[in-house]
C-alpha cells in the first residue's frame, strides 16, 4: 500500500538557524532525560526533540535506548526490523557496550550505531540484558568511591561511550533512561553535559524533582572523592567526562482536558490556533513548577537567568499512538483530517522545545 505523503516540517528561520549554527560549533552536547517517576512522557519527548532537530535542523544526532523495556527502540525502528533483531541471539546493542567490561576485556572498540530512517537520527538500541549489569555497577561504584581503578572505569563506560561518539562529531548525543536511582542510571547521569527532567504536572513529581536533585549532588561528590583516591590520576583525567552535570530545564505533560477550546498565537506563525482547555487542578499545580524546580535543581542550573520551562506538551489525541504505530515522528503521521490539525500543533509544540533547548544550551 502506497505511503500518502505527509507536509514538510516548515524550515527553521535565518535566526533560528544561527542559533543553532552557535551551538554547534561549540562541539558534541551530550544530554539525558531522566525522571525517577515512570509515565511522564519521557522516550515520546526524546524521539520527538531528537527528531526535530535531524530533520528540521539537519544536526548530527545519537541517540541511546539505555532503558532495558526498550521502549525507544521499538517506537523508531519499523516493527519487522525489531522483530528480527530480537530474534537473535546477541545483538548489537547497548549491553554489547558494557559486557566487555563484566568480562574483563576493558571498553568495547566500535559503537554498535544503526540508523532509524524516519526520525534521521541514528541510535544505539536497547536492551533487556542491560538490567544484568546493574549488579555489576553496583558492585564496582563501591569499589570507585574507594579509589579503586576497576571501579572508576565501570562507572565511566558511558563516559567512554559520549567520548567515542564525540570523536564520530555528533552535533548532540541523547540518553533515553529508565525510571529509577539505580546505577545504570548513576553511570548515565555521571557522563552527561547535561539533564532534562519530563514531567506529569502532578505532585508526584514535584518529589520527584527533589530526589533527582539532591541524589545527583551525593553521587558527584563520592565520585570526586573516589577519584581524588586512585592511584592513577593520569588515567582518570583521560576517563572522567569534562566538567559537572548541568540541568538544562524541563518539560511538562498533559494527559487531561477539559471540554472546548481556548485560542493563543502562534509563536512561530503568528497566527491564532485552537488548543483544548486545560483542567484546572493541573494549571494550578503547574503555576508552582519554576519555584519549586528552582529550589529543588536551582544549584544545577546551566546559569541564573535561564527559563528552565522548556515547554508544555498538551494533549494531543490519538497523534501519539498513531506516531508510535506507524513508527515515525508525531510531524510526521500519515492520516488526513484532524491528524492534520494535530500535525500542525506537533510540529509547533516541537520546535518551540527544540527552540528553547537551544538557547540554553547557547547560555
Amino acid at each position: 500500500m502506497r505511503k500518502r505523503s505527509v507536509s514538510p516540517n516548515p524550515k527553521p528561520s535565518k535566526e533560528q538557524l544561527t542559533l543553532f549554527a552557535n551551538v554547534k560549533k561549540v562541539g558534541t552536547k551530550t544530554t539525558c532525560f531522566f525522571n525517577n517517576k515512570g509515565g511522564v512522557g519521557k522516550t515520546t519527548l526524546v524521539a520527538n526533540l531528537a527528531a526535530e532537530l535531524a530533520l528540521s535542523f539537519q544536526a548530527k544526532v545519537l541517540v541511546v535506548d539505555a532503558d532495558p523495556q526498550c521502549n525507544l527502540t521499538q517506537y523508531v525502528l519499523p516493527e519487522d526490523l525489531t522483530n528480527e533483531i530480537y530474534s537473535s541471539d546477541n545483538p548489537d546493542s547497548i549491553y554489547s557496550v558494557i559486557r566487555p567490561l563484566s568480562l574483563g576485556k576493558g571498553y568495547e572498540s566500535d559503537l554498535p550505531i544503526r540508523k532509524s530512517q524516519d526520525f534521521g537520527f541514528d541510535i544505539i538500541i536497547g536492551d533487556p540484558r542491560l538490567a544484568l549489569q546493574e549488579d555489576l555497577l553496583a558492585g564496582d561504584w563501591r569499589d570507585a568511591k574507594g579509589g579503586g581503578m576497576r571501579g572508576i572505569r565501570t562507572t565511566f563506560v558511558f563516559a567512554e561511550l559520549v567520548r567515542r561518539a564525540k570523536e564520530l562529531k555528533y552535533d548532540f548525543v541523547f540518553f533515553d533512561m529508565g525510571p529509577s536511582l539505580g546505577a545504570i542510571n548513576r553511570a548515565v547521569l555521571l557522563a552527561m553535559d547535561f539533564f532534562v527532567v519530563p514531567m506529569s504536572i502532578d505532585v508526584f513529581s514535584l518529589w520527584a524533582i527533589r530526589n533527582i536533585g539532591t541524589t545527583v549532588t551525593i553521587w558527584q561528590k563520592e565520585l570526586e572523592t573516589g577519584c581524588s583516591l586512585a592511584e592513577d590520576p593520569g588515567e582518570i583525567s583521560e576517563l572522567s567526562p569534562k566538567g559537572k552535570l548541568a540541568f538544562l530545564g524541563y518539560v511538562t505533560q498533559q494527559h487531561k482536558e477539559r471540554a472546548g477550546y481556548d485560542e493563543e498565537i502562534s509563536e512561530d506563525t503568528g497566527e491564532q490556533v485552537k488548543i483544548r482547555r486545560r483542567v484546572q487542578a493541573y494549571e494550578s499545580i503547574g503555576a508552582t513548577f519554576p519555584e519549586k524546580v528552582s529550589n529543588s535543581l536551582g544549584s544545577m542550573f546551566v546559569n541564573n537567568d535561564m527559563n528552565a520551562h522548556l515547554g508544555d506538551i498538551r494533549h494531543l489525541g490519538s497523534l501519539a499512538p498513531m506516531s508510535q504505530t506507524q513508527h515515525v515522528p508525531m510531524i510526521s503521521v500519515r492520516g488526513t483530517g484532524s491528524y492534520t490539525r494535530l500535525r500542525k500543533q506537533a510540529r509547533e509544540l516541537y520546535r518551540g522545545i527544540a527552540l528553547r533547548y537551544l538557547e540554553n544550551l547557547g547560555d
